[in-house]
């Protein structure tokens, strides 16, 4: 699964999939965070050197290096999100098979990490990723 999410210029990215929904997010090692709506990528913001070191430092204190799939186990109607790492020389994935029934709680402490440095960092300069 991670060569479908992560591209090889990343340190994480995350995807989303849901019958006829599917949403993507990157965040590159050159800072560049991307995002994908089902039709189109658009670049969400740049973080500085410092942002991704700390986006780093936030996957390795998240638990997300050690975190293990979370099956659908009887839940049905469920969507996939997956995260996708590359750090350290070392690569992964982990799935939550049961989103949104089930929140995976590596995601969800992470996100907020991850939001607070996106809502940080300086807009795009450019529109086109």
């Amino acid at each position: 699964m991670i060569d479908d999410v992560l591209p090889a210029d990343a340190f994480l990215a995350t995807h989303y999939h849901e019958r006829r929904i599917e949403t993507r997010r990157v965040y590159f090692n050159d800072g560049r965070v991307d995002a994908y709506d089902g039709a189109a990528w658009w670049r969400v913001c740049d973080l500085t050197a410092d942002q991704v070191r700390q986006a780093q430092a936030a996957i390795r204190a998240s638990g997300l290096l050690t975190a293990r799939d979370m099956s659908a186990g009887g839940v049905y109607d469920t969507a996939t999100l997956t995260y996708a790492w590359s750090l350290d020389g070392q690569a992964g994935s982990v799935t939550n098979y049961a989103y949104p029934a089930r929140k995976h709680p590596v995601f969800e402490a992470l996100d907020r990490a991850l939001d607070a440095l996106v809502d940080a960092a300086a807009p795009p300069d450019t529109d086109e990723p």
